[in-house]
């Protein structure tokens, strides 16, 4: 039994990521209250972290104005610091919720960077981490989806990467919020927890009829510890495989060993596959099982060729196999300084030029250097050990729509991209991968 006080609490959050700085995500719902209640008695212990509180304000309800003030009232009472971040865009009517996840992270992802927040405390608990195990189990998932939500992962945003940490996966929602009522904190009450056109307030409302049968919020949270155990030893087993047979290529592209990936067993190409697409796609649901299972398989049937899927380029050729991005799915041009700037989850890139933009070189970027006598410099050669697509979606320099440089490939003083990629990303890109 895990003892629900201020001080567990800080336990977990110092065990799972050790930092100086953490911020919280409390919207004013009774979970996330509870989470501002505990760490409000949490700061004054020895070794706590400064705690900052941020709430986002999606532009969707107009109680949530009101809601965030009392949040910001709540903390000033507890003598800790708040923030709201207010949505800009509007979100299409389809697939808001998703929509609203990502624009919620990414607020939140780019105050931390800006504050040098080291993580982000999420409020979910037992009865969430039961509710995702019953989606993804509806939706035929494997190992990866029945291993629910971890305790501690890297996201990755269009404003860069964010540590989340979750300490109450071993906590009840009931716990949570009976902590906010004893602190005298009311919640929020958003009108969507009930509206059944969710799949999760579905699978929320059948819970109370699946225990009764058996099928309780404890035992499909044990489901999910044992999922992630059998993740843990298979994404061991395919780091160890990535560490024999792959390598980073410098445009940011993953070559394979062709008669080694041929020789893996189908479930383990697909796993790995899967999770390299799901990165370089930048999905966040898993494509479908059948389809990456074909998709896996292609380099198998023919001595060379090419496919793409869901943003991700494959290309093979005898004796490598070659995982990378889709040049039509790389993102709209971007302004870029002289701070570097993570493009696109794969690059570094930063210029000492003003009024330049980054974007994709594209197959008439890749022409223009050609007429311009690029790839015959002994320092500015297309690297023809790679297929022309990848180069394609190299990030460029550009004043206007006139291309001036693209890093990689010409040495001009001035312009600097890097790829993000190391063998130290394998675990994370596998963790982050489908949901099987």
């Amino acid at each position: 039994m895990v003892a629900k006080t201020p001080a567990a609490f800080l336990k977990t959050i110092n065990r799972l990521h050790a930092g100086a700085h953490v911020a919280l995500a409390v919207s004013g719902g009774g979970d996330s209250l509870g989470l501002l209640a505990l760490a409000a008695k949490a700061k004054s212990l020895k070794n706590a972290p400064k705690f900052s509180v941020l709430t986002v304000d999606h532009g969707l309800r107009p109680e949530a104005r009101r809601e965030a003030k009392a949040v910001a009232n709540a903390c000033k009472m507890f003598g800790l610091k708040q923030v709201t971040l207010r949505a800009k865009e509007k979100l299409a009517p389809r697939d808001i919720q998703q929509q609203a996840r990502v624009l919620r992270y990414g607020l939140m992802a780019a105050w931390c960077a800006r504050h040098k927040a080291e993580a982000l405390v999420l409020a979910h608990h037992q009865d969430d981490q039961a509710e995702t195990v019953l989606m993804r189990l509806a939706r035929g998932s494997g190992v990866n989806g029945l291993s629910g939500m971890a305790e501690k992962q890297l996201l990755t945003t269009p404003s860069g990467e964010l540590v989340l940490l979750r300490p109450f996966l071993a906590w009840r929602g009931a716990e949570l919020k009976n902590i906010a009522k004893k602190a005298g904190l009311q919640a929020g009450e958003d009108r969507s927890n009930g509206d059944r056109a969710y799949e999760r307030v579905r699978w929320r409302q059948a819970l109370p009829q699946l225990a009764e049968a058996g099928l309780s919020v404890e035992a499909l949270s044990a489901l999910a510890d044992t999922m992630r155990d059998v993740r843990t030893s298979l994404d061991a087993q395919l780091v160890t495989w990535l560490e024999t047979h792959a390598r980073w290529h410098d445009y940011g592209v993953l070559c394979l060993s062709r008669e080694a990936y041929k020789a893996l067993e189908a479930p383990a190409r697909a796993r790995l596959v899967a999770a390299f697409v799901r990165y370089f796609g930048a999905h966040t649901h898993p494509l479908k099982r059948a389809q990456m299972h074909a998709f896996a398989a292609r380099p198998l049937q023919a001595s060379s060729g090419g496919a793409t899927l869901g943003g991700a380029q494959m290309r093979w050729r005898r004796e490598v196999v070659f995982l990378g991005r889709e040049l039509a799915a790389c993102p709209p041009r971007a302004p870029v300084g002289a701070k570097a700037m993570v493009w696109d989850n794969r690059m570094r890139v930063k210029t000492t030029q003003k009024g330049l933009f980054v974007a994709p070189l594209g197959q008439a970027g890749m022409q223009a250097l050609r007429e311009a006598g690029a790839t015959t410099a002994q320092k500015g050669k297309f690297d023809t050990s790679l297929p022309a697509c990848y180069i394609a979606a190299l990030p460029a320099f550009f004043k206007g729509k006139r291309l001036v440089a693209c890093a990689n490939i010409e040495p001009k003083t001035g312009f600097w991209a890097r790829s993000v990629y190391s063998q130290d990303l394998y675990l994370q890109i596998l963790r982050g991968g489908q949901h099987w």
